[in-house]
């Protein structure tokens, strides 16, 4: 399976669905190594032949849960509202962006994929392509638009979306993965990404 037929996988039947719930739990608790097909049929239900006929091996199941999880991920960029300031907008979405990363789900996953792309590349080609590439689209238009109305002076509004995604990751991320036991208020992620947009968009402001 390639990364284009993983990217524009078919739906799951409902055996399907149950089998990918399955194996999340599984890999995020004992690792992709750690975790068989047997675990994940014996939890599931399934049988070897639904997790080949539904997804083709072990490799491209855990794919698949990464996929289902950045398509989640990059889901909190698409309802931009553009009738608000775009302090307001850009605050409103970027923030529901943030606690999606800063989900335990997320930093498990995030985690695992890390220990394994080295073994797997294909699986940090997924993230690369499916992640960042396609959560910039949405914020990009976006900017476009401000652009056109001449409330922003955007350039390259591509670079500009990319630019703010890592301005909202920055530290919150790096806290998130490496310190563990010091919980994220809502109220420090709200603080930052507030501060995080207000700079963003004193940069691009018009002349």
């Amino acid at each position: 399976m390639s990364l284009e037929q993983i990217l524009n996988a078919k739906p799951l039947s409902e055996r399907g669905k149950k089998i990918l719930a399955v194996a999340q739990t599984l890999f995020l608790e004992h690792g992709y190594d750690n975790t068989s097909l047997e675990m994940i049929i014996s939890e599931s239900g399934g049988s070897r032949r639904n997790i080949y006929s539904e997804f083709g091996n072990k490799e491209k199941l855990l794919l698949a849960v990464i996929r289902e999880k950045a398509e989640i991920q990059v889901g909190t960029l698409l309802n931009i509202d553009y009738d608000l300031p775009p302090q307001q907008a850009l605050s409103r979405v970027c923030y529901g962006f943030a606690q999606g990363f800063l989900s335990e789900t997320m930093i498990k996953l995030f985690r695992l994929v890390t220990n394994i792309v080295p073994k797997l590349p294909e699986v940090g080609e997924l993230i690369y392509h499916f992640g960042p590439l396609r959560g910039s689209i949405p914020l990009a238009k976006y900017l476009s638009h401000l652009h056109q109305q001449n409330m922003l002076d955007v350039d390259d509004a591509e670079f500009a979306a990319k630019l703010l995604i890592e301005m909202i990751k920055g530290r919150l991320h790096i806290k998130a993965v490496l310190l563990p036991n010091e919980a994220i208020s809502e109220q420090e992620v709200q603080e930052h990404v507030d501060k995080a947009v207000t700079r963003f968009l004193k940069a691009y402001a018009t002349a």
